[in-house]
């Protein structure tokens, strides 16, 4: 069994109370693991990770205040405590990502949006706080991918994308379709590419777009494979290895995006 880290913060510094069976962290407070001591014992790494002790006084007040700060996390929607955690996590995240202050301001009001309707108990906070900086970058159109979110952020993409699912369907937010031709300079840029490749690119996406071949497709995926495809006809010297690292994806996806291309559009027709 791998080890237990908790979720919040990622810590692995927990704490096992004998008395109530429950693996809290001693970090943030959260309850990692709730067990029935008398149904289950611990494998020799777990107990490695979870320290197994009698609690001395001072840990029993330490432990109760944790827990009293996750049960304010967890039970009340409102609390400005949980709100200005949040806030500190979007701010964190639009310097990480160097972000301008229109999608700051807007990633705090969907928080808010969402703290008040009750969602956040659906979720984590910093996981809610990273969703909401996505959702305010595609509500404004500004390139960022899910990925990019995820590499800025403690949480997991899927965690993500789950919660920004929430947010998407909770709180009808109108956002713009992600559009594959946002994604072509960012992704020439990052590999070093010119510009008679990215507009011959920008032409291949053109084409798949009219035949909505880019319908329920990575916008970044696409992007990478035009630039693949005019890089080979302009003979650039391009490896799909770094085009899809910039991209975000996996060599294999790159080729089947190529292929798609290449089998739904007359590319003859463009290239000419």
């Amino acid at each position: 069994m791998s080890k237990l880290v908790c979720d919040r913060c990622g810590s692995q510094d927990l704490i096992e109370d004998k008395e109530t069976g429950e693996i809290i962290c001693a970090n943030c407070g959260l309850v990692v693991s709730r067990v029935k001591l008398v149904h289950r014992g611990y494998s020799e790494e777990e107990t490695t990770t979870a320290r197994s002790v009698s609690l001395t006084p001072a840990e029993r007040r330490k432990m109760d205040r944790l827990m009293t700060i996750d049960k304010r996390l967890r039970a009340d929607e409102e609390d400005p405590y949980v709100i200005s955690l949040a806030i500190i996590e979007v701010q964190r995240l639009i310097q990480t990502m160097h972000l301008p202050e229109t999608i700051e301001a807007s990633a705090e009001s969907i928080y808010r949006r969402a703290q008040k309707e009750g969602l956040v108990l659906r979720g984590t906070i910093n996981g809610f706080a990273a969703a909401s900086v996505y959702a305010a970058c595609r509500a404004q159109g500004l390139p960022r991918t899910l990925r990019q979110i995820d590499e800025a952020s403690s949480e997991n993409i899927k965690d993500i994308a789950r919660m920004y699912r929430i947010l998407l369907s909770e709180l009808n937010l109108s956002v713009e379709t992600d559009n594959p031709l946002k994604h072509l300079s960012h992704l020439a840029g990052a590999v070093g590419l010119s510009t008679n490749v990215e507009h011959l690119a920008t032409d291949i996406l053109i084409g798949v777009m009219h035949v909505n071949h880019h319908t329920g497709k990575s916008p970044e995926g696409l992007a990478a494979s035009a630039l693949y495809i005019a890089c080979k006809e302009l003979k650039a010297k391009c490896t799909q290895e770094a085009l899809a690292e910039a991209a975000g994806i996996s060599r294999l996806t790159l080729r089947k995006r190529v292929n798609g291309i290449k089998e739904n559009i007359d590319l003859e027709k463009i290239l000419k």
